[in-house]
């Protein structure tokens, strides 16, 4: 029975969950193989540091090469993390010959496409689900089990670390400055947190799912992103009371005209899927125009959901290189669609301001400026008001919750602009009506 030899670069979480699995599961991982698995060297910057893995049988090396240039490795498992280390070693790893599973969403947003380009010239495989959405398999299934269908739209809660602050927010009345280091110390935060908070990781998920889904080539820096610093735990009270649950999402568009590539909080409905979507799980929602939508949900985050993932790659990859098939999954064919900027979309918006206008005022400042207002209330004058809120609050200052009917973003921008002149604060979220 022919042998599968591993070769994994990096045993943090991702690494050593990987091991783990392909130990503890190793009679179900090469029944499905038909064929036996190796994990021949660990490549590490440090080989004396205690891991949560057995290595007590001296695979672990610092020596990039002892993987790479090993003729009998078959498959690298890159789960280093970063950019331009990984992209060297991935390459280095197709001109030898060896099929790649990575589970690096940073460097597929910016260099998937050169990678598969790559792969396919040395006639290896590369495989990456786990880049989005840990344990949920949905680039597979983009790639594969719904290609009969046009993608029309992708909307996805793909960051389980904002999600679980806003989760935390809303149920235990908490603020987002309360949870952070909660969340740090459970491994869903960085120590810098930038990339959850301000929307960064989402918008590399987003990309690479608008990339397979529309067949068309996105960047992660071509997707328009915005974060859940700003969020309130008021903002969370206000919406619920209006029938809205906040989230942020990643959400992608096929439209006749281009491709809208967004990722930033929204109200929507709270018989929406997505809305019942809780702490640190992830949810996909894809529209096919054959069919319909569907919703792929599952743990989003940490090291077994993507360690699962990464090792459902290698049993695919392997069964590639056991029948002797030529790589077939592309990063995407590439179709030449512009990306249309969201100030030319319509959204209707939820505002909430402190302003020393009255309503008539407010309401006629708005209609000057082209916007309709479907509802406005006066929070001052709800009984939920908290006494300390009030006490808070300048006395001849009124707090207005509004939501708007819709506008183009650009023509919304304008009217903003003119409200921040007479208004102390202001939050706007946009609606997510389309999903």
């Amino acid at each position: 029975m022919k042998t599968l030899q591993i070769g994994i670069f990096g045993l943090g979480t991702v690494g050593s969950s990987t091991v783990q699995i392909l130990t503890c599961n190793r009679e179900l991982v090469e029944r499905q193989l038909g064929a036996t698995t190796q994990i021949s060297k660990i490549c590490v910057r440090d080989t004396g540091k205690t891991r949560t893995v057995d290595t007590s049988n001296s695979i672990l090396t610092s020596r990039p090469e002892d993987i790479l240039l090993d003729p009998k490795i078959d498959i690298v498992v890159e789960v280093m993390g970063g950019i331009e280390k990984s992209k060297e070693i991935i390459e280095a790893a197709f001109k030898n010959g060896k099929h790649v599973v990575s589970a690096n969403k940073d460097l597929i947003a910016l260099y998937g496409k050169e990678l598969s380009e790559l792969a396919k010239q040395n006639n290896c495989h590369f495989f990456f689900e786990a880049a989005v959405a840990g344990g949920i398999p949905i680039l597979r299934t983009l790639q594969s089990s719904l290609t009969g269908n046009h993608i029309n739209k992708i909307s996805g809660i793909v960051n389980g670390s904002t999600n679980y602050i806003l989760t935390r927010m809303e149920i235990e009345n908490l603020s987002l400055e309360s949870i952070i280091e909660d969340a740090k110390a459970l491994g869903y935060l960085e120590a810098d947190p930038s990339a959850d908070l301000d929307g960064l990781d989402a918008a590399r998920k987003c990309a690479i799912l608008a990339s397979l889904g529309f067949h068309n080539l996105v960047k992660s820096n071509q997707v328009y992103v915005s974060g859940i610093r700003n969020i309130s735990l008021e903002d969370i009270k206000q919406a619920n009371k209006l029938g809205y649950k906040i989230k942020l999402l990643a959400i992608a568009e096929n439209k006749k005209d281009g491709i809208v590539a967004r990722v930033h909080p929204v109200l929507i409905s709270q018989d929406h899927p997505l809305a019942g979507v809780q702490y640190e799980f992830n949810a996909v929602y894809v529209d096919g125009d054959y069919l319909g939508q569907t919703m792929y949900y599952g743990r989003g985050a940490g090291g077994n959901p993507t360690g699962s993932a990464v090792v459902g790659d290698i049993i695919a990859l392997g069964r590639q290189v056991l029948a002797q098939t030529r790589p077939d999954l592309d990063y995407a064919s590439m179709g030449d669609k512009a990306i249309i900027d969201i100030e030319d979309l319509d959204f209707s918006y939820y505002m909430r301001l402190e302003t020393d206008l009255k309503e008539d005022q407010l309401a006629d400042l708005l209609s000057k400026r082209d916007i309709k207002i479907r509802s406005i209330e006066n929070v001052n004058l709800n009984e939920e008001t908290s006494d300390t809120k009030k006490l808070e609050k300048p006395a001849d200052k009124n707090e207005f919750v509004i939501i708007t009917e819709r506008v183009r973003e650009k023509d919304f921008k304008k009217s903003i602009e003119e409200l921040e002149k007479t208004s102390n604060s202001i939050t706007v979220i946009r609606i997510e009506e389309d999903i």
